[in-house]
């Protein structure tokens, strides 16, 4: 991890010197305690709780405790709970929403946010158990297994690249999203028969034809999103954006985990008779993370059964996430065909914009509730 740290930071400087020398925005100047205000502490608050106990329920469940205990079940429930109080928030309370709900009320917005929860979620499992597939099934280093990932890597930056040259061409951002969602179904499914040995053709080969379907969709739809508001309410509508990519790739790791290790548990449990007593009660409890040295110091003829067992734990893992992926191609089928427009258009921002625009939207609200009560 520190080596990881160290090739990051150089790169993280150099954009840094790049934004700062060279981005222009044209924002005025909000006073401290006026910005510390705007901010939405409840809402934040609540949805940062919420998600909190939601993940430590899942992180819990069938590990640390059974699913049916009190522990879990409470952790579970009141995240959703809290999940609901903070909607309620963002309706009612919030002056400055966090996410505000109007971002959801039409079709093609509503879809663009599901495509990119999805993505976020399986671009994101790739990433993380791809490298424990390598170390725990095939045995190789960290070192290694991130060398592993570089098709991965290169397909991913090669159609992202080609993706926002293809839009900037046409001005169409939905075939990239559709051709994106389609792949992916094949890659992730392709990720299902992943084998309990070596094979570099299949590691290298199932990389890229994922690679090609997640690479199209990090900026795309945020674009389909984005032609579909007003331009006062870009700001907001991609800050929202960016909090779902990142809430779903929180989420996805811990479903994926915990999809995992009750598999591999079950899995273990299914072949313990080919086990000595020492190396079941070894493996037995253990997440599937910390398994990984005590599957490599395991005899011969124990090891591969092990390895089986971990592998098709990691199928049934891939499954999850193909079906997943199939949900994120339908929901992408319910963006609306919009051409972008090319002209530049500077977009007033800061505080006093936001008030406008809220009381704009509040105006709209009004006078389409006096329209409907009218037409009764």
């Amino acid at each position: 991890m520190m080596d990881l740290t160290v090739e990051i930071v150089p790169i993280d400087g150099v954009a840094f010197l790049i934004i700062f020398f060279f981005l222009e925005l044209h924002t005025p100047t909000t006073p401290l305690l006026a910005g510390l205000r705007a901010i939405d502490w409840l809402g934040s608050l609540a949805v940062v709780g919420g998600t909190v106990m939601f993940l430590i329920g899942l992180e819990y469940g069938g590990e640390s405790y059974l699913w049916s205990s009190p522990t879990v079940i409470c952790l579970i429930v009141f995240g959703i709970v809290t999940w609901g109080i903070f909607i309620l928030i963002q309706w009612k309370v919030s002056r400055y929403p966090v996410m505000p709900l109007w971002l959801f009320t039409q079709r093609s917005t509503l879809a663009a946010y599901g495509t990119v929860l999805i993505h976020g979620a399986i671009y994101t499992s790739g990433s993380f158990f791809l490298p424990l597939y390598f170390q725990a099934v095939l045995g190789e280093t960290p070192l290694k297994s991130g060398i592993l990932l570089f098709p991965n890597v290169i397909a991913v930056s090669i159609v992202s690249a080609v993706t926002g040259v293809f839009i900037r061409k046409t001005g169409l951002c939905l075939p990239p999203i559709w051709f994106g969602t389609t792949v992916l179904v094949l890659g992730t499914g392709l990720y299902i028969n992943l084998p309990s040995h070596r094979s570099l053709v299949k590691v290298i080969l199932y990389q890229l034809v994922a690679g090609m379907g997640i690479g199209p969709n990090f900026q795309a739809p945020i674009i389909a999103l984005q032609s579909h508001i007003r331009p006062s309410d870009i700001a907001t509508a991609t800050a929202s954006i960016a909090f779902c990519r990142n809430l779903a790739s929180s989420i996805s790791v811990v479903i994926g985990g915990v999809i995992i290790q009750n598999r591999l548990q079950s899995n273990i449990l299914e072949i313990q008779h080919l086990l000595s007593p020492k190396s079941l009660e070894a493996l037995q409890g253990v997440s599937a993370g910390a398994s990984v040295h005590i599957i490599q110091a395991l005899p011969p003829d124990e090891k591969q059964p092990v390895l089986d067992a971990y592998t098709k734990s990691l199928s049934t893992m891939w499954i999850f996430y193909t079906a997943l992926a199939a949900i994120g191609f339908i929901v992408s089928l319910l963006l609306q065909k919009k051409k972008l427009n090319k002209e530049h258009e500077v977009t007033k921002t800061g505080l006093d914009a936001q008030e406008r625009a809220r009381k704009e939207r509040l105006q709209m609200e009004k006078e389409a509730k006096s329209s409907r009560n009218k037409a009764v």
